[in-house]
């Protein structure tokens, strides 16, 4: 059985540098696998829409921390052009000597506002979709070719040159997060990893199946995806009780979430949460084992 691994979202809606390394650091002390900055120019469920921007925020951190791993959760596909996306992350993971993890998305409904105020587009779902899938096929090619070419129907690069290359190989862990079953095909394809979250018990055992059933058709097995979790905790973090209630009460509302193939959770606790949050989050996940 594969052993359970943990991170945390940062609380980026702080716009506190430090505080944000301070729980980066605290994090890598813990054991945490990884810390996520969330892709969001504007976040809209914020007061003031007030954020760093993702990538600036990880390559920030990554001169703070020394072993935990650095992930978006998730890339916006449509904030990018995906050769520059390329550029960025195999830079990333050369200054955090390999540690990325790049989630990647198409962005949803509630992002909406906040796309077509800077500026940006907001296709249909099979646009999104189709762009998310030249990205990846983008990513890999310059990652690891001298010269990469590519014509799609959004995207296109033509010899192009992309150096340093990422550290890790073949190439730096690609996940992708989301539910529509149209996404659920390019991971089973091309991703080696799958994030789920806000699914109901049922709906995630139906997607489950879906990406099983998808793998079976193109002969790769399921469980080469890392299955992962990601949700709030808000009833644990501002609740009252002793440490073990708060650890037991947490891991309940982890398991009312998720199911018994996922194996990597990630806690969105917000700018409420005490470096004890972080402790207790810890512990209730090394408990799910």
């Amino acid at each position: 059985m594969t052993k359970n691994k943990f991170g945390c979202q940062l609380p980026q809606e702080e716009s506190d540098f430090e505080k944000l390394t301070k729980v980066a650091e605290d994090c890598e002390r813990l054991g945490y696998d990884s810390i996520w900055a969330y892709d969001h120019l504007a976040p809209y469920w914020t007061r003031r829409g007030q954020a760093f921007e993702c990538w600036t925020l990880l390559a920030a951190i990554a001169q703070r921390t020394k072993k935990i791993k650095l992930g978006s959760l998730v890339t916006n596909v449509n904030l990018r052009n995906p050769a520059l996306l390329a550029k960025i992350t195999s830079s990333l993971d050369n200054v955090s000597d390999g540690r990325l993890i790049l989630g990647l998305g198409t962005g949803d409904r509630m992002s909406r506002n906040e796309l077509l105020s800077y500026g940006y587009s907001f296709a249909n779902v099979d646009e999104r979709v189709e762009r998310l899938r030249e990205t990846v096929l983008i990513l890999k090619a310059m990652w690891t070719k001298d010269q990469a070419t590519f014509e799609g129907r959004y995207h296109r690069v033509l010899n192009a040159v992309n150096y340093p290359k990422p550290i890790q190989k073949p190439h730096p862990p690609i996940w992708i997060g989301g539910k529509h079953p149209k996404l659920l095909d390019i991971v089973a394809e091309m991703a080696d990893g799958w994030n789920y979250w806000g699914l109901k018990r049922e709906m995630l055992a139906q997607r489950s199946k879906y990406l099983s059933d998808k793998c079976a058709t193109i002969h790769r097995q399921a469980g080469q995806i890392t299955k992962s979790w990601a949700g709030r905790l808000p009833n644990t973090i501002e609740s009252r009780g002793n440490h073990h209630q708060r650890v037991e009460n947490m891991r309940e509302q982890i398991r009312n979430q998720t199911d018994d193939q996922t194996s990597y959770f990630i806690a969105s606790m917000g700018s409420k949460a005490t470096p004890s949050s972080y402790e207790e989050f810890a512990e209730a996940v090394k408990g799910l084992d």
